[in-house]
């Protein structure tokens, strides 16, 4: 070989290990691509705020203000995954529930702000006087989304936060977004679905993995096609696509080798449905390890429940009120007291699901179930008793002592006031089957509904607006997709259900706790799961049928009826309703009937 080819070779063999060892180096890991995928998106976001939303808003041109507000959130909804994870307390202030933030513990009151609030404020019945109110609201959007770019730029993303942020985002679209829950009055929840989507898809493409992807996108394309708010089949979007892809996107997780994120979620870490059995874990509803629930527990709890022995006059239990083959409840229009034959105050509320909420009672004063057992069992006139000397009775009887030993690896059997509160507790929280036939029908087993069943399913989520409080899976107060939060609402319950002659009930529910105005008639959202076997309902058990409780939803709750309630969180607009569909909606609840 020449000298001349003695130099070539090894200076080539040089230029081809620099040229690998480039394009090795600007290989970008899937979860950075993905991070300047969301800069760009967020950029383009802050363009259409800033040079569309602004200036119509500013010349007050409502045609182009809608526009442009209806573009900017299409746009968001493109990111919603990502904001929503990396900057929650940010995503409030963006697209929060209209609705005022009251922290008790410092006496604060947080007005909403964001796509929601500008929403009512477009679409409202006066929008010319709401324009300064909306250009402020613009102006706030400006500073948030600012802050969103700033943050981020600092963030390091990894991939197991990805998975769990499109995770949840699948979740989000389930159980609020096809609900219509942040667009009410702009109905567009259909088609921002199908953009939510487009960004779960980015994470997918990254991620290269074409069987996700292709479902993603089969997703959003049928969301796009059926995009009619009240036609839209939610049951079978549900059942052959966002179901799918969150098995699939599961599956691809695991084979990438992939770690499970540790969630904010109340869903165990790996949970691919929001309807597959054993989505959620129970342990995230309480404060600790030491309550964490087990079977020994329950066991105590269950025998605990059903025993006089907590009241000092031996004649009530918790099961006296509570009683199993009526989901829990008593079926009386108010709790009878323990004495003479008076009411308590209020409808006593099924404990069926009340293990997967944030608060409890009708004013939500307890925090915790462990709370609620303290205060029922000391409560004058429900049990009349004192968990001290529960307590001291308990300890003198061999059968508990036992139960105390297993539950908490005790050899001395020893009963205390929080061990009785917990186990009590540990009980309700089992109450949770999951094993009604809708939940059958949702697992795979398309037999257990009718047709009328699955309209009236498809209503309840949509046309209904019932899936817009009453969210799904447990049909309660408690949002997805972290279930962090358990909604008080303002419906205007009447005192009689008399409509010739009404007037508010005099109840004020949270406000007698807390005198904030937003609290007049404030009363949890309670679970419609076992509905059939509740009546009657509301808190102060106005209504006994479901007949009766779907008309005054139809008809706009009190205001609708023209019940004065000035802060109703319930809109007062009419849901035009037929009878048969009235009849659907009912006749899904029945199917929400455990077995």
């Amino acid at each position: 070989m020449s000298g001349k080819y003695r130099i070539i070779i090894p200076l080539l063999l040089i230029v081809i290990a620099v040229f690998f060892a480039f394009c090795k180096r600007d290989e970008k890991p899937p979860a950075q691509l993905v991070k300047q995928s969301f800069d760009k998106e967020l950029v383009q976001l802050q363009a259409i705020v800033d040079q569309k939303l602004f200036p119509a808003v500013q010349k007050f041109d409502l045609a182009k203000s809608k526009t442009a507000f209806l573009d900017a959130r299409n746009q968001y909804k493109r990111v919603e995954y990502y904001i929503e994870y990396f900057f929650p307390s940010t995503a409030v202030m963006i697209n929060g529930a209209p609705v005022d933030e009251i922290e008790l513990g410092e006496n604060l009151v947080e007005n909403p702000t964001g796509f929601q609030v500008m929403e009512g404020l477009i679409y409202g019945d006066e929008p010319a006087k709401n324009a300064d109110e909306l250009l402020n609201e613009v102006k706030k959007m400006q500073l948030n989304l600012k802050r969103v770019a700033r943050f981020n730029a600092q963030y390091t993303i990894t991939d197991a936060q990805l998975f769990d942020a499109i995770r949840l985002e699948i979740f989000r679209i389930t159980g609020l977004g096809i609900t219509g829950f942040d667009t009410p009055d702009a109905l567009q929840s259909v088609p921002e679905a199908a953009t939510a989507l487009s960004g779960v898809s980015t994470v997918l493409a990254a991620y290269g993995d074409s069987e996700a992807l292709t479902t993603s996108r089969r997703a959003a394309d049928y969301l796009n096609k059926n995009h009619d708010f009240n036609r839209f089949d939610r049951l079978l979007f549900i059942t052959d696509y966002i179901d799918s892809l969150g098995l699939q996107i599961g599956e691809l997780r695991k084979k990438l080798g992939i770690t499970t994120a540790a969630s904010g979620s109340a869903l165990n870490d790996d949970a691919v449905s929001l309807f597959q059995n054993k989505a959620f874990n129970v342990n995230r509803f309480v404060g600790n390890s030491s309550e964490f629930i087990s079977k020994e527990k329950v066991t105590l709890g269950e025998a605990l429940f059903n025993d006089v022995i907590l009241s000092n006059s031996g004649n009530r239990s918790c099961a006296s009120c509570h009683n199993t083959s009526k989901a829990f409840t008593d079926g009386l229009t108010k709790a009878a007291a323990i004495s003479g034959n008076k009411s308590l105050q209020r409808n006593t509320p099924t404990l069926a699901y009340a293990g997967l909420q944030r608060a409890f009672f009708y004013d939500l004063k307890a925090g915790s179930l462990e709370d609620q057992a303290l205060d029922v069992v000391h409560h004058k006139q429900e049990m009349d008793g004192s968990l001290d000397q529960a307590s001291q009775r308990i300890n003198l009887t061999k059968r508990y002592k036992a139960l105390f030993d297993k539950a908490y690896n005790d050899s001395t059997g020893k009963a205390n006031p929080w061990r009785i509160q917990h186990a009590l507790a540990s009980y309700i929280r089992s109450l949770a089957p999951f094993n009604s036939r809708f939940d059958r029908y949702m697992r795979g087993d398309k037999t257990q509904l009718t047709n009328e069943e699955k309209r009236g399913f498809n209503l309840f989520m949509g046309k209904a607006k019932c899936g817009s409080c009453h969210f799904a899976p447990v049909f309660n107060g408690t949002a997805p997709p972290l279930f962090n939060k358990s909604e008080a609402e303002v419906l205007g319950v009447p005192s009689s259900a008399d409509t010739s002659a009404l007037n508010i009930d005099a109840d004020l529910g949270r406000y007698s706790l807390y005198n904030y105005p937003q609290y007049k008639h404030a009363f949890k959202t309670s679970t419609v799961r076992n509905i059939t076997k509740t009546a009657p309902y509301m808190h102060n058990g106005v209504y006994k049928t479901l007949d009766e409780v779907l008309d005054f939803y139809n008809r706009g709750g009190g205001a609708g009826m023209g019940i004065a309630v000035d802060n109703q969180t319930l809109s007062s607009d009419k849901l035009n309703l037929t009878k048969p569909e009235i009849k659907a909606v009912i006749a899904f609840l029945g199917a929400l009937e455990d077995q």
